[in-house]
């Protein structure tokens, strides 16, 4: 117990005792609990004995205590009345100040909290990853090299949501179904790209590649624990994205958040940005930063990716905030308003369905989900295709080919 508390010349146990309960019920120190109290004390009863006593009713005795402490205290007082009816009011002040008080440090500790998860999964990452690094290093292997074209790929990964398991009518999906798919794709989209010979490739990881824990749902029906699900799935992308980078001169990776691995449950309590998604593209540096044909740009439009592919803009992002029919006109207006540049392609994802608007001359779309139906689509009737999108922009054309790269 703090030394501050300990018991005073002259003073007996009763009066000792009477002291710490007042100190911990008008102050709520963090450094003094009720079992230290029967301790000091040495009273022969459990703490929530004492605890319930002191707090419970206002005939408890401590508010007891305190009414006649009050009340002898104004007995001399020719203002007695007055006096006391102000000692009230100072007293509702103070413990309205002290409540305030509280109320603020309890959102301070819920802020320590999460900065404290997040640094710890962090750790755990850069541990994994140096290990990672030493026995499966992700190493440069262009033997494969051909005469590349000024053309660039896009490829979308979107909306994986590893950890997820879901087995209805439409679709089967569990941690090695995603592993398949991701092979898959890989296979598909480097066919594409020699096809093409393009030169460059920009990946843009749009979000929810893992399933988290915001609902209930998201719990029952996961099948690794959140931390598990960001370190696995970092490195499926991290080797998939090295597969890659090899069938083309340099590799550009974009990456922003979604919002099933969003920090807080409560939608209305969470802050968008708090996400543990964004240690992803941390992960991705740590496995691939020393190799020099991958780039990874810092983001500097918050939750939007905004880049030049051929001399053309695109802008992307998650799409839980955005709907399709009126993206393409509304972010356009942002950023030229805010940057001075404008928009020709809006990429979201989320809605796990392809869908596709054109507006102004800007071509906005909706990327599919490579877990395609979960138990929510399916209990709506909401069946869609798994897959994913890749892009083949040409100089002076723009967006050349479209393939939407069917994982059923």
């Amino acid at each position: 117990m703090n030394p501050k508390y300990e018991r005073k010349d002259g003073e007996d146990l009763y009066e000792y005792g009477l002291r710490l309960i007042e100190i911990k019920m008008e102050q709520k120190p963090d450094d003094l609990d009720w079992e230290d109290i029967v301790e000091a004390a040495q009273l022969d009863c459990h703490r929530d004995s004492l605890r319930k006593a002191a707090s419970v009713t206002p005939y408890s005795g401590y508010a007891v205590a305190q009414h006649f402490k009050r009340k002898y205290s104004a007995e001399d007082r020719p203002d007695k009345e007055q006096y006391l009816g102000e000692l009230d009011i100072k007293i509702a002040e103070v413990r309205k100040e002290a409540k305030r008080f509280f109320d603020q440090r309890r959102e301070f500790n819920k802020l320590v909290d999460r900065i404290g998860r997040a640094e710890n999964l962090e750790d755990r990452l850069a541990e994994a990853a140096v290990a990672l690094n030493e026995s499966v290093p992700l190493s440069m292997d262009k033997s494969t090299a051909y005469a590349y074209d000024n053309n660039e790929a896009v490829i979308v990964f979107a909306d994986w949501h590893y950890g997820m398991v879901t087995d209805n009518i439409w679709e089967r999906y569990n941690t090695d179904v995603c592993r398949r798919r991701v092979e898959r794709l890989v296979e598909i989209t480097s066919e594409r790209i020699r096809l093409h010979r393009c030169r460059r490739l920009h990946v843009l990881l749009l979000g929810d590649m893992a399933h988290g824990a915001i609902h209930t749902s998201a719990r029952v029906a996961s099948e690794e624990l959140v931390c598990d699900q960001v370190m696995q799935v970092s490195e499926i992308i991290a080797q998939a994205v090295a597969a890659l980078a090899d069938t083309v001169e340099e590799t550009v990776i974009h990456a922003t958040y979604g919002n099933h691995l969003r920090t807080v449950q409560n939608k209305q309590d969470s802050i968008h940005a708090d996400n543990m998604e964004r240690l992803i593209p941390w992960w991705l540096e740590q496995r691939l930063g020393d190799r020099d044909d991958i780039q990874f740009p810092q983001a500097e439009y918050y939750e939007f990716l905004y880049f030049n592919v051929c001399g053309y803009q695109i802008c992307a992002t998650h799409g839980d905030l955005d709907n399709v029919k009126n993206a393409g006109r509304t972010l356009n207006t942002l950023f030229v308003k805010k940057y001075g540049s404008g928009i020709d392609y809006v990429i979201l994802a989320d809605k796990h369905h392809k869908e596709e608007f054109e507006e102004l001359g800007i071509e906005s779309m909706i990327v599919r989900s490579l877990c395609g139906t979960d138990e929510y689509a399916n209990g709506k009737r909401l069946y869609s295709t798994p897959g994913q999108l890749m892009m083949v922009f040409a100089p002076g054309v723009g967006a050349d080919a479209y393939y939407q790269i069917k994982l059923n």
